[in-house]
């Protein structure tokens, strides 16, 4: 019985060294390009592994916040959460809301962490129920995060703390670009790194690798294709599991659907990471780099800008800055561009260019003209061409359009209000079309709305709320919201908590 076993053992070891040898020959004659392929996490995921030092590499979770940060906006306790350390369990008395989110439930762009909607509502609460309930907020939210993050910290770490109640802010950074890899695969690649480091020294597994890759898409990596971060699908599955979760756990879900400014300059926002500066320098994928490093004018209206910002925060100020400048009086522009126009009369970001320069000499009708033809002359040029990356690259000429009509009224962010007039189609369309931006989309807000009415979840119209109480004006930057915003979110928060009689 032993001779079989061990003649078996060496058998089976035999076969493996013969294959193994066979795999490296393969592998040097096909697969050297393949096998050399590099790995790309998305330019997001390197960034925020080290953003303002504030974070690190998570194993789970692809980054978090450090342990026992202590400044005025961040304060963590040991368990990388932004509140006091917290008991597992909890006194009777003590209603816990586990708020789940990314940065702008962090409240980035506010002078202190105490005007975030977060610590105002529990605020709020306890002046409500002042001797009736003591109110804890673990907040977990952090900068970057996806649904697909939230959905993994919540199994992993989430229901330890015993919440009675989970509040829920995210979609911003879901519908972005990062790299070729979405979160779900850059998460599900985390799980399984110590397992391919491991077996990655054998040419054996690096073939068996390689034949994988080639069936299901070389060429997509070869031509470096980039995916949203997370699709709307996805994100619907994510907000599902949540939601079912809460049911297992008869925890009432509040989902705060997350607003967005309709001003924001399409298209830009990544732009100002491409060389340095304050923010460090980035490695985009070659496709953003493209368009990234295109030298194309916006229609950035500086009075419009002070008159929403006031002098606006280091962040918004430079994206501002980052956009192509000629340096040219508009005069001296339009002439400029018009005698390019005469060599290269289908160039759309000449076209556009000289739109800009009509605008900026206040000639809104000629912009208007030439920022068309632009917009059209990209059209034809990605007609066959459908993939998120043109949608992204040819958002600034809708933004652009949208801004010449707000000027040629003259009747500032008013027209806003008017969802079926030109300038909110041309600045809703360049939103819907910009993944360069952290900026909610619309499919988005509708997997929200799809989840409203169901037992014990609560969706807060946030759109609505910002709509009719300010606009644009409550908005810091591309998604977060100004301390006034925070209040008006904390006041729904609060509202909703109250009226679905979820603390007893």
């Amino acid at each position: 019985m032993k001779k079989r076993v061990l003649f078996s053992a060496i058998t089976i070891i035999a076969i493996l060294l013969l294959l193994e040898f066979s795999a490296r020959v393969l592998e040097m004659a096909f697969f050297k390009k393949i096998s050399s392929y590099p790995a790309r996490p998305g330019w997001q995921t390197e960034f925020f592994k080290s953003f303002l030092d504030w974070h690190e590499p998570d194993p789970d979770l692809l980054w978090r916040f450090r342990a026992n940060l202590d400044n005025p906006l961040i304060k963590t306790n040991s368990s990388y959460l932004l509140c006091n350390e917290i008991s597992a369990k909890k006194d009777k008395t003590v209603f816990r809301i586990l708020l789940l989110g990314d940065s702008s439930p962090v409240g980035i762009g506010l002078k202190s962490r105490h005007q975030a909607f977060g610590e105002l509502t529990r605020y709020f609460l306890e002046t409500e129920y002042a001797g009736i309930k003591n109110f804890e907020l673990v907040n977990a939210a952090v900068s970057g995060y996806t649904s697909e993050q939230i959905v993994r910290f919540l199994e992993l770490h989430g229901w330890q703390y015993q919440p009675d109640l989970i509040v829920l802010y995210c979609g911003n950074n879901d519908a972005s670009i990062s790299g070729n890899l979405s979160d779900r695969q850059l998460l599900e690649n985390e799980k399984l790194k110590g397992l391919r480091q491991f077996f990655s020294p054998l040419a054996l597994y690096r073939v068996m690798k390689n034949f994988l890759i080639i069936g299901k898409d070389t060429g997509s990596l070869a031509t470096g294709s980039l995916k949203v971060r997370v699709s709307a699908e996805e994100y619907a599955e994510n907000l599902k599991i949540i939601a079912d979760q809460c049911q297992e756990h008869n925890c009432p879900l509040v989902i705060l659907k997350p607003p967005v400014p309709l001003l924001w300059p399409a298209g830009l926002q990544f732009k100002v990471f491409l060389n340095g500066g304050d923010y460090g320098k980035v490695i985009f994928p070659e496709p953003m780099l493209a368009i990234l490093g295109s030298p194309l004018k916006y229609c950035l209206d500086r009075r419009r800008f002070q008159e929403i910002y006031g002098r606006g925060d280091i962040f918004t100020r430079n994206v501002y800055l980052s956009a192509y400048d000629d340096s040219l009086a508009p005069l001296t522009a339009i002439s400029r561009y018009r005698e390019l126009l005469r060599s290269d009369s289908g160039n759309a970001v000449i076209l556009n260019n000289l739109g800009v320069s009509y605008w900026q000499n206040n000639q809104y009708a000629d912009a208007d003209h030439y920022l068309k033809l632009a917009r059209n002359r990209f059209i034809q040029l990605h007609k066959n061409n459908l993939d998120i990356m043109a949608a992204s690259a040819g958002s600034p000429f809708l933004f652009n359009i949208g801004i010449d009509l707000l000027s040629s009224a003259d009747r500032g962010e008013t027209l806003l209000a008017d969802t079926a007039g030109a300038p909110y189609h041309y600045l809703d369309s360049a939103l819907q079309a910009d993944y360069f931006s952290l900026r909610i989309k619309r499919e988005y807000w509708r997997k929200i709305d799809a989840l409203s009415g169901q037992k014990n979840i609560t969706v807060t119209d946030l759109p609505v709320i910002f709509a009719l109480h300010g606009g644009e004006r409550l908005f810091i930057d591309h998604c977060h919201p100004t301390a006034e915003g925070h209040r008006l979110i904390a006041e729904a928060l609060k509202g909703a908590i109250k009226n679905a009689n979820y603390i007893h």
